[in-house]
């Protein structure tokens, strides 16, 4: 519940609003409040923790497995997803909230990459699939979406995103994920001319 106020808090409520604008004229400029659960050094372990478990699952379980699959999905769907954002970050060069109070600032050169959120957007890729396949045995798989929520709101939080960007961003992820989850093989491995992996579990 605190952590559902704190979002609710961050993307709808016009307090500290200063300028509007961005698509739709949703974007508000507010102060920074990473502090607490929504802080800078929380959501870079939210970060390390998902890259480093999800190619763990991948490596350790091979494709054989359940799990496995979804662990390859996951990974490739957060590749995708990250090379995906960058090049948008670099075309739209969208300036963050901590460079520039106007949401409206596009095309500002490099190092403006406000435009989507890359990190909503990798967290978003990873729980997708794991949702698309588990919800319908497991219903609290949809609990898993409370993590691109989390980084959604930190990010704007710590003055990195517009609103805007993170909406972009989860919307990015979850497609990449959507389209991970289909393939019948992981395509980082179709890309290294295999389809399959046995995983190290099998070696032991």
């Amino acid at each position: 519940m605190r952590l559902a106020a704190l979002i609710a808090s961050l993307t709808l409520s016009p307090a500290f609003a200063q300028d509007s604008g961005g698509p739709l004229g949703i974007d508000h400029y507010r102060p920074r409040s990473d502090t607490g659960l929504l802080s800078r050094p929380n959501q870079k372990r939210l970060d390390a923790v998902l890259i480093a478990g999800t190619l763990g699952t991948a490596l350790w379980e091979g494709t054989d497995s359940r799990t496995g699959r979804l662990g390859w999905q996951s990974l490739d769907a957060m590749l995708t997803t990250m090379a995906t954002t960058e090049v948008l970050k670099n075309t739209f060069s969208r300036t963050r909230p901590a460079q520039n109070p106007d949401p409206n600032v596009w095309f500002a050169g490099s190092g403006h990459k406000s435009f989507p959120s890359g990190e909503t957007a990798m967290v978003a890729a990873f729980v997708t699939p794991w949702i698309l396949e588990l919800h319908e045995e497991h219903p609290a798989a949809w609990g898993l979406a409370a993590l691109p929520l989390y980084m959604g709101a930190a990010r704007m939080a710590s003055q990195g995103h517009w609103l805007s960007d993170v909406l972009v961003g989860a919307g990015i992820g979850a497609v990449m994920g959507h389209h991970a989850h289909q393939r019948t093989q992981p395509l980082v491995l179709t890309l290294t001319g295999d389809g399959v992996f046995v995983g190290w579990k099998a070696k032991f």
